[in-house]
């Protein structure tokens, strides 16, 4: 797709990856479309000459939060697959440079309606959509979809035998209403007891830990969990193992 390279400099923006000033000096070094780039780039740097960058309690709160997961998972077992390459992330997160509230929001506000843009936005097939999002595990602020456009996304994966995508879909929608039915039921009719442990263990509070064992039968996949108890032994109970260990009997 023409351009989506500022598609995903801009996103990087919107979840507070890069700064402003590197905003503006990626989007400079793209090669397409300078005309429309350029027009996006000036009313960027115009906010920027208006907004002094400080430090606010948005910086310091965000930082708090961050600190209170990289604790979160430091007390996990080592044996988590997951836990080392989201402490990593974590504590890069901790550390990176960021735009004060003010700067960020209106920045974010002049790019998410500007014309250009959201034609670009807009011209991603369902499946582009999805790598788009799924580039990022856990982005604070993913495009804002209904169940019935995110289950588009979903099928989209599906077809196309995206496993990893899906969960890092999903965790990505951690914060939201969205529901992942699909995707559970995709991954027990695979079989796939890796992708399911990291999809319980990563946005378990908002699944029914009840349904998803009723659905499951193969005693390969049932193993599977019972061998990874430790990585998702925070959403499922002593009683939700031994049902799953009755269904080997």
């Amino acid at each position: 797709m023409k351009n989506k390279e500022m598609l995903n400099i801009c996103y990087r923006f919107f979840n507070e990856f890069i700064t402003s000033d590197e905003l503006v000096l990626q989007l400079s070094n793209l090669s397409e479309d300078k005309e429309n780039v350029n027009e996006l780039i000036k009313g960027i740097k115009d906010i920027i000459s208006k907004i002094p960058n400080e430090e606010d309690e948005y910086i310091l709160s965000k930082k708090n939060r961050i600190k209170h997961l990289i604790d979160k998972f430091e007390q996990m077992p080592d044996s988590v697959p997951f836990k080392k390459d989201n402490l990593d992330n974590l504590n890069k997160d901790y550390n990176r440079k960021r735009d004060c509230y003010k700067r960020w929001y209106e920045i974010t506000k002049y790019i998410d309606s500007n014309e250009y843009f959201e034609k670009q936005f807009e011209s991603l097939t369902d499946y582009e959509t999805l790598e788009f999002i799924a580039q990022n595990i856990c982005a604070p602020f993913p495009p804002q979809f209904n169940q019935e456009e995110f289950d588009k996304l979903v099928k989209a994966g599906i077809e196309n035998d995206e496993r990893e995508w899906l969960w890092r879909l999903a965790f990505n929608y951690n914060r939201t209403d969205i529901k992942y039915d699909d995707i559970i039921d995709y991954f027990i009719d695979k079989k796939d007891g890796y992708y399911l442990c990291e999809l319980i263990s990563s946005v378990g509070e908002k699944l029914d830990i009840d349904s998803i064992i009723n659905k499951i039968s193969d005693k390969d996949l049932i193993k599977y969990l019972l061998d990874n108890k430790n990585v998702i032994k925070n959403y499922v109970t002593e009683e939700q193992f031994n049902e799953l260990t009755n269904k080997l009997v």
